[in-house]
């Protein structure tokens, strides 16, 4: 009688899968898979040859998933504790000025090229004061606050120096985040802004409370480098029921691209039809009657404000005159007459209905978010404008 090799097996090609599965399923990451014996055709272990294929991709698939997780990187900063005031920057401005923020951008950050990067350090001093303006939590260490920096500018940052998928590297008591030189005006005014959170932190000012008079006092106001500004202006109903000053954007003047300039304030009516009163600018008078009488003249286009009114005047002007320049408004920021100039440059970048009835109309509704610059009188050089 001849004998087989093999056993019961043809051939080696016939015995291979069978050695190898008998050899494979000591160490399958699934132990709870159960394949059926059945008769002597089947594998010298009893188990079904058929079924080798289905479990070897199982197994390995189990291989793979578990190198993934190894592999994973740790999770990621709860971006949710970042100040509200920060995520507006990770929206679609409704007006930015690409040629202030360019100016200001490389003024501020300074890159050494086009090309290159820029390098900060955190120190662990640094990481309190920067928690604290943030209303972080007390206990944020110099990692934590590393990672949320890091992650708040994840699209512009680099690997770290020992090539880990970290965006940041730390040594002794310092953090580093290496920023990427960039173009585009809504990513430089995010390192901007961290840029003034690590280095000028005293000078980067979220104002809630616009009626609050610290931030808008001349000695911070002069003081440098200028205030980067993030100032929250409210809605109607939020201003109802907190008791604060509605967010009335009176139009002043504008410049057209013609070079005409028209004073869109004197296209305003008083509620009984009056007309605006004259600008109070006397000689002789002292500095604190000066103020008390401008107080009172913008107390009357408070009083008699009409976001409608102010809507159209602004389009009846472009209408007639083209392209919007630029366009100043003032803003009241408190019940006794303080108000807050805004300039504006859109260079007749956009349509006039961003400065007519989405900044004056739907601001008044439901409040503007904006980022600018802080100058004297109080007066800000508006960067972007976010809509709420």
């Amino acid at each position: 009688m001849q004998t087989r090799p093999f056993g019961k097996f043809r051939s080696m090609s016939h015995a291979m899968p069978a050695l190898f599965f008998a050899g494979l399923i000591t160490t399958c990451p699934f132990p709870k898979i159960r394949l059926r014996g059945t008769t002597e055709h089947d594998s010298i272990r009893g188990f079904r040859i058929s079924r080798y294929s289905e479990a070897r991709l199982l197994c390995l698939r189990g291989d793979l998933m578990a190198k993934e997780n190894a592999a994973a990187p740790k999770t990621e900063p709860d971006i949710s504790k970042l100040p509200e005031k920060l995520l507006w920057l990770w929206d679609a401005p409704m007006f930015i000025d690409e040629v202030q923020v360019g100016r200001f951008y490389d003024a501020v950050v300074r890159p050494d090229s086009t090309e290159g990067k820029t390098t900060i350090t955190l120190s662990q001093q640094d990481t309190q004061k920067i928690a604290a303006k943030l209303g972080l939590e007390a206990k944020v260490g110099l990692g934590g606050l590393g990672q949320f920096l890091a992650h708040f500018v994840k699209p512009e940052l680099t690997a770290s120096g020992d090539g880990s998928l970290d965006s940041t590297s730390q040594s002794g008591e310092s953090r580093t985040i290496e920023m990427r030189t960039i173009s585009t005006p809504e990513r430089q005014l995010v390192q901007l802004t961290i840029h003034y959170l690590v280095s000028y932190l005293d000078r980067l000012f979220l104002v809630d409370k616009p009626a609050e008079e610290a931030w808008r006092e001349p000695d911070a106001i002069e003081a440098v480098p200028r205030a980067l500004t993030f100032l929250n202006l409210p809605g109607h109903n939020y201003a109802h029921l907190f008791g604060v000053p509605e967010t009335k954007i009176i139009p002043t003047a504008a410049e057209f691209q013609n070079g005409k300039i028209d004073l869109i304030y004197s296209r305003l009516k008083g509620r009984d039809d009056s007309t605006p009163p004259p600008y109070p600018d006397r000689i002789g008078s002292t500095p604190q009657e000066l103020r008390a009488e401008r107080r009172e003249y913008w107390r009357w286009f408070d009083t008699n404000f009409s976001a409608t009114q102010a809507m159209i005047a602004v389009e009846e002007a472009s209408r007639e005159l083209g392209r919007i320049q630029w366009i100043d408004y003032r803003v009241p920021v408190s019940t006794e007459g303080d108000t807050l100039h805004l300039h504006v440059c859109p260079e007749g970048k956009f349509d006039t209905g961003v400065f007519a009835y989405n900044f004056i109309k739907r601001g008044y509704k439901h409040g503007l978010r904006l980022v600018g610059t802080l100058k004297s009188e109080p007066d800000l050089n508006v960067l972007a404008i976010y809509e709420k």
